[in-house]
């Protein structure tokens, strides 16, 4: 009976059944704990945002009723002791006539006799759920508003409540949970090989295929064999490696994701931000153009074509913005007749600066005799030839050379933009036409991705050629007629 009992505990099901028993023990305390942990730093926040917020409502209930100022009550030589600062649970506290609309009292003295702001109005009114880690981490601040009618007029009191440090509390948190869920990680694959050695040959194998797995490569199936229940756990180890690839899969398809959205929302407000100074340059330059133009003709025709160039770019810059904006949906395109060679010059003498800053030379050749005449919106094909420009003298750091050729026939003009330059690395190859991706440090890498948008709107295409350290080649195909 006792040999019976042994051997029915010294069994591989027993074993592996009191290992996986043994697991979940672990795995289920030590969660346990960091949520312990995890609540006791979030509900001690909570208690200093009630007692700060209840602080707050005490003081303005006073400086009501005592006629004192806010900012006395508050002055730590007047035995203030609550904070009410930028960096505070507290940022402001102020006192609003309902009658006038006037801040008769508040912690900022350049607030008192001012109009109620309506940014602090539209704040959000604080709710209890704001302190709970199902909220929705919005960063803004909180307002808790009151009214009370005193024996002149009616007053509300507005205290603003910051949540950066409740949210910088619940980040630690979750780091804290992430870091202890990783360390619980390493230590159940250190117990799952320190078990393996102790099991069969078919067992060191799937401890071989473990080890396998914890470097990362998936790309692999065990063999089924053995006994059934090694047969069995092989099986289900297989499908494990099949979910693990469809999940790595899936992570990295979001997190190229949430990197494009990410920086596409910071691009978008920068855009935004740039309208602004576009649209006082332009405006000051109509204010050059009336007042200070010179009166002899030459002299002033030639101060009104500079001034007249900046603002095309001025408009052009406008128009980028918006195409930047627009990303994403069919542009809307301004087709006329354009000869593409003019117009690369055009670019050529934009960027000579540059290019000559560099020792960069830029030659424009054309194959065969006939014309590189073309239907095509001049203001975006523009903005695609200067792209490639610049980005080719940028490439050219100690100086080369950009060979443009033109080779236009009875219905395409082909366009090459060949440079000496340090060429595109293998590993990133693939991904130049990718939006926001990009190896500059001061680059939002949409100047590729809006340049092939552009050229396909157009009808054409854009290949790209490179070698490592020799140079790298783009052609630029349009129609003649993209209609």
């Amino acid at each position: 009976m006792v040999d019976g009992l042994f051997k029915t505990f010294s069994s591989f099901r027993a074993q592996l059944m009191s290992f996986i028993a043994g697991m979940l023990v672990i795995t289920t305390i030590t969660l346990y704990l960091i949520n312990q942990r995890s609540e006791r730093l979030i509900t001690q926040q909570v208690a200093e945002y009630v007692q700060a917020t209840g602080k707050a409502a005490e003081i303005a209930l006073r400086s009501l009723s005592e006629g004192e100022y806010l900012v006395d009550l508050l002055d730590p030589k007047h035995g203030g002791t609550l904070p009410v600062n930028s960096e505070s649970i507290i940022r402001r506290i102020l006192v609003i006539d309902m009658v006038t609309n006037e801040i008769s009292d508040s912690t900022d003295p350049e607030d008192i006799k001012q109009p109620a702001d309506a940014e602090i109005i539209n704040l959000p009114t604080f709710r209890p759920d704001d302190l709970t880690t199902d909220a929705d981490n919005d960063e803004r601040d909180r307002k808790i508003p009151f009214s009370l009618e005193t024996e002149k007029t009616k007053r509300t009191v507005i205290i603003v409540v910051s949540m950066q440090r409740l949210n910088q509390v619940i980040d630690a948190a979750a780091r804290y949970r992430l870091i202890a869920i990783g360390l619980l990680g390493l230590l159940l694959v250190a117990l799952i090989f320190a078990f393996s050695k102790r099991l069969t040959r078919p067992i060191t194998e799937l401890s071989q295929a473990a080890r396998r797995v914890a470097a990362g490569d998936l790309g692999f199936k065990v063999p089924v064999s053995g006994p059934d229940e090694v047969s069995t756990l092989t099986s289900t180890f297989n499908e494990m490696l099949a979910g693990l690839r469809r999940n790595r899969d899936l992570e990295e398809q979001l997190q190229r994701a949430e990197r494009s959205v990410m920086v596409g929302r910071l691009a978008s407000g920068i855009a935004h931000e740039i309208r602004n100074p576009l649209n006082f340059i332009n405006l000051s330059i109509d204010h050059l153009r009336e007042r200070y133009a010179p009166q002899a003709d030459s002299p002033r025709t030639e101060y009104t074509h500079i001034l007249t160039t900046i603002k095309d770019e001025l408009a052009r810059l406008n128009r980028l913005v918006s195409d930047f904006l627009s990303y994403g949906r069919p542009a809307k395109l301004k087709l006329r007749d354009i000869d593409a060679r003019s117009l690369i010059e055009e670019v050529r003498a934009l960027v000579s600066a540059q290019s000559e800053q560099q020792r960069v030379k830029i030659d424009i050749h054309q194959n065969g005799h006939g014309d590189a005449k073309l239907r095509a919106d001049a203001e975006l094909l523009k903005t695609c030839f200067s792209n490639l420009m610049i980005n080719a003298v940028q490439a050219m750091p100690e100086g080369g050379t950009l060979d443009i050729t033109l080779s236009p026939n009875s219905s395409m003009v082909e366009i090459e933009f060949t440079d000496t330059g340090i060429g595109i690395a293998p590993e990133v190859y693939e991904q130049i036409f990718e939006p926001y991706y990009s190896t500059k440090e001061t680059g939002i890498g949409l100047g590729l991705p809006l340049t092939k948008k552009i050229i396909e709107e157009h009808g054409g295409q854009i290949l790209v050629r490179s070698e490592l350290n020799k140079g790298t080649t783009f052609i630029v195909t349009l129609p003649r007629d993209p209609n």
